[in-house]
């Protein structure tokens, strides 16, 4: 005869320290790897810009407006002297930006932001009758949007297309700051002065793009 089998309750095994850390320890290294490690090749943060990137390769206006300041300000102001050295733009527009950029060896005086980027686009090959400024608030809570603003109320005496010129994680903000600061009859297309991987915009973090892009679209 078999002896009936025991009611005694089987123990349940609990983890041991040693495999609960073990798991923790795999977790933080996998979130590591995706939210530090990945994002830190240029690829990968260039993949990430694409839902911020929008691009017109073929832009053509009667005016150009290059976004100011920024890690990439001097690849913006080479792809709008591109513009107009292809017959594409007539005129280049920046922002009056009167802080100091430095000293200037050869003029023996501080020069300012906008001062600096003209003689760039002088440099450029741009003539400088064909570069005007722009006045704005000084340190806007939104600068996009200011300079956008700006644009638009002092230009109200010229017509055509524009041709805004910025960053590509900048792009896509950018373009719904001027539509929605332009009559309708100005209409607005984009131009980015690089592609996603080459910008020096990726330096910076793209995450504050995302969340910039959602503020301005709430409130532009």
């Amino acid at each position: 005869m078999h002896s009936p089998p025991s009611s005694k309750p089987i123990p349940l095994q609990t983890p041991s320290w040693s495999s609960y850390w073990l798991r923790k320890s795999a977790y933080l290294f996998a979130a590591w790897v995706c939210l530090v490690g990945l994002p830190s090749f240029p690829i990968v943060r260039a993949c990430l810009t694409l839902p911020l990137y929008c691009h017109n390769p073929g832009a053509r206006g009667d005016t150009a407006y290059v976004m100011a300041d920024g890690y990439a300000y001097l690849e913006r102001l080479r792809a709008a002297a591109d513009l107009y050295h292809m017959h594409r733009v007539k005129e280049i527009y920046l922002l009056n930006e009167t802080r100091s950029h430095g000293y200037n060896f050869v003029l023996e005086r501080s020069q300012s932001t906008s001062e600096s980027a003209s003689n760039y686009l002088k440099y450029l090959g741009v003539p400088p009758d064909s570069v005007h400024l722009v006045d704005a608030d000084a340190s806007p809570l939104m600068g996009s949007l200011n300079e956008a603003q700006a644009f638009a109320a002092n230009t109200q005496d010229l017509t055509g297309r524009v041709v805004v010129v910025t960053s590509a994680p900048h792009t896509r903000r950018s373009l719904l700051c001027f539509q929605r600061s332009l009559p309708a009859e100005r209409p607005v297309t984009i131009y980015s002065a690089s592609l996603p991987e080459d910008s020096a915009e990726l330096n910076g973090p793209i995450w504050q793009e995302y969340l910039k892009l959602l503020i301005y679209y709430c409130v532009a």
